[in-house]
C-alpha cells in the first residue's frame, strides 16, 4: 500500500476542479442548477424523497430548480 497524501493535493494532482458554482454550465437538456453540487446534492436528495422518486422527470426536476431559485430569493433579500 503506498502513501497516503492530502485531499487537497490529490485533486491538485489529478487536476481536478472543484465546484464553486452551484450553476450547470452548458446544460443540453437547459438544466439550471448543478445537482452534484456538495452544497445542492443533499437538497435534491430531500426533493426525490419527498416526491417519491429515485429518479426526476424533467417537469420534477425543473420544480426542483424553482424552489432552489426562491431560496436563493430569500436568501439575497435578507
Amino acid at each position: 500500500m503506498g502513501k497516503k497524501i492530502p485531499y487537497d493535493q490529490a485533486l491538485r494532482l489529478g487536476r481536478v476542479e472543484q465546484k464553486t458554482s452551484i450553476f450547470a454550465k452548458n446544460n443540453p437538456y437547459g438544466f439550471q442548477i448543478d445537482v452534484n453540487h456538495p452544497k445542492i446534492l443533499p437538497l435534491y436528495e430531500r426533493y426525490k424523497e419527498k416526491v417519491g422518486e429515485r429518479i426526476l422527470s424533467d417537469e420534477q426536476r425543473h420544480d426542483f430548480e424553482e424552489h432552489i431559485f426562491r431560496m436563493l430569493e430569500r436568501v439575497n433579500k435578507k
